[in-house]
């Protein structure tokens, strides 16, 4: 008799599933670029790099873009990827789903930094359901709106309101 893999095994089945999904559903444009330097978890932009969602350049210039240099807003570096580079949101939605879970396997003792990590942890939502609340929230954001990420989870009935406060709330008090 075989063990029940556990809840961190779970996840990362899980996120792995919907990695491969998105990158069947959305291949990418180029070769794979270079295996991102030191130990995971990776910043954003070097996953997508080394998928080969963008290239080193195109990296480059979207940082800059997204930190508002020439005059411009500055925009979470994710939106400025959909928005403009034309990274597909759900690429970018499972991208930050295997940031995740390379955070999770590398530093399981350190909270999370996001309401969805934390979220995850706790079980209370399921990945594919963070998956689609950042692939709405990166849209969105493209057709010049904004939503939270706990709106858009208490907009779908996955949690309510009361619930969402009380995971905030606990991890500001760490």
């Amino acid at each position: 008799m075989s063990e029940a893999p556990s809840p961190y095994e779970q996840l990362r089945t899980a996120i792995l599933d919907l990695f491969y999904d998105a990158v069947s559903r959305y291949p990418p444009p180029r070769a794979p670029g270079p295996e991102p330097a030191g130990d995971p978890p990776y910043r954003l932009g070097d996953y997508l790099v080394y998928q080969g969602y963008l290239s080193s350049r195109e990296l480059a210039a979207a940082i800059s873009d997204a930190q508002g240099y020439g005059g411009s807003k500055p925009v979470p570096l994710g939106f400025a990827l959909v928005r403009r580079y034309r990274v597909p949101a759900a690429v970018l939605a499972v991208t930050l789903l295997m940031q995740t879970l390379d955070r999770l396997e590398q530093t399981p003792n350190l909270p999370p930094q996001f309401l969805g990590e934390q979220l995850l942890r706790e079980a209370s939502i399921s990945p594919a359901q963070l998956a689609v609340v950042l692939e709405e929230q990166a849209s969105d954001y493209q057709h010049s709106g904004w939503s939270r990420i706990g709106d858009l989870i208490a907009n779908h009935g996955w949690l309510n309101a009361e619930e969402l406060t009380r995971t905030v709330q606990s991890m500001r008090q760490g």
